[in-house]
């Protein structure tokens, strides 16, 4: 079917084109609001700058479409073949792209504003400067589990969005807007979130060995359980941050600011402390074996029953600091 046969069907009323063959067809600008495709072929479509809101695109082959400014507010694409489409400052807002396959598609400055992404594969995407606030993408009894690993999410704004228990594997998070996000037991292990803002998020039983936190701002996040090993923290801002029980192994975190962080059961183990601001953190049998503690500011913080028997406490700042035995240094 050429595009102007379609045009002319759907200027008559007829709105179904459900499993159509329109692989490559040029529907550039074209409004099909509300029409039904679903099961249709539409591999390597031209749907530039389309209006597609409330279309159905379920189960729909999009694979190498051309949907750059596009809307698709409200749409529907669950299970809808996305890889590589060109999605380019495209809007989605509220659209249902559950189990959809975006692998290595280009969403960079799209509106996914409330999208429901649950189980959806976004592997390799590029989101960069795209917009997720309140997305959902939390797994749900494992059955609805989004895929991130590697995508690009620089400067992407998602803040709200529920990434319960999501893959974020290797992600970069790098300057992104991530206030008030719910990552609990979400997998972000070798991310990128260096200079990100994730003020108020929920970190609680995530994995984040070897992610890049530096200049992050977490300022009262909970992060209870959480396993920071060997991460790169320096100069983070962790303001009233939670990390009770939290694994910070060989972790990194010259210049932090930890003032007024609840750190109690945490594992510090050898991890770089130097310089950090400590002042009316709490650290009650805290594990600090050979935590580098250099310089540190401690002023007022609790170390009730913590081990710092083989910490380095060279030039640190212990003013009013409750030590393990219960005594108040001078």
């Amino acid at each position: 079917m050429n595009p102007q046969e379609l045009l002319k069907r759907y200027a008559a009323g007829k709105t179904n084109f459900k499993g159509f063959s329109l692989n490559g067809i040029d529907l550039a600008k074209a409004d099909l609001i509300g029409a039904n495709l679903q099961l249709a072929d539409l591999e390597n479509a031209n749907l530039t700058f389309a209006f597609l809101t409330r279309a159905n695109f379920q189960q729909t082959n999009l694979s190498r479409a051309q949907l750059a400014g596009a809307n698709l507010n409200q749409a529907t694409l669950v299970k809808a073949k996305l890889s590589d489409a060109n999605l380019h400052g495209a809007s989605l807002q509220g659209a249902d792209l559950r189990s959809a396959q975006l692998t290595l598609a280009d969403l960079m400055d799209a509106n996914l504003i409330e999208a429901d992404l649950r189980n959806a594969d976004l592997s390799g995407a590029n989101l960069t400067g795209a917009c997720l606030r309140g997305a959902n993408l939390r797994q749900e009894d494992r059955k609805y589990v989004a895929n991130l690993r590697g995508a690009n999410l620089r400067q992407a704004d998602l803040e709200g969005a529920n990434l319960r228990g999501a893959d974020l594997a290797y992600v970069n998070l790098s300057e992104a807007n991530l206030a008030n996000v719910t990552f609990q037991a979400a997998d972000l292990h070798g991310a990128n979130l260096s200079k990100a803002y994730l003020k108020g998020a929920n970190l609680s039983d995530a994995q984040l060995a070897v992610a890049n936190l530096e200049e992050a701002d977490l300022t009262n996040v909970l992060a209870n359980r959480v396993d920071l090993s060997e991460a790169k923290l320096n100069r983070a801002i962790l303001y009233g941050i939670r990390l009770a029980d939290a694994i910070l192994q060989q972790a990194t975190l010259q210049d932090a600011v930890l003032t007024r962080s609840n750190l109690n059961l945490a594992d510090l183990s050898r991890a770089d402390l130097s310089r950090a601001q400590l002042q009316s953190a709490t650290l009650v049998e805290t594990y600090l074996g050979r935590t580098n503690l250099k310089n540190a500011d401690l002023t007022d913080a609790i170390l009730t029953r913590a081990e710092i028997s083989s910490a380095s406490l060279l030039d640190a700042i212990l003013t009013g600091t409750t030590m393990p035995d219960g005594s108040i240094h001078a």
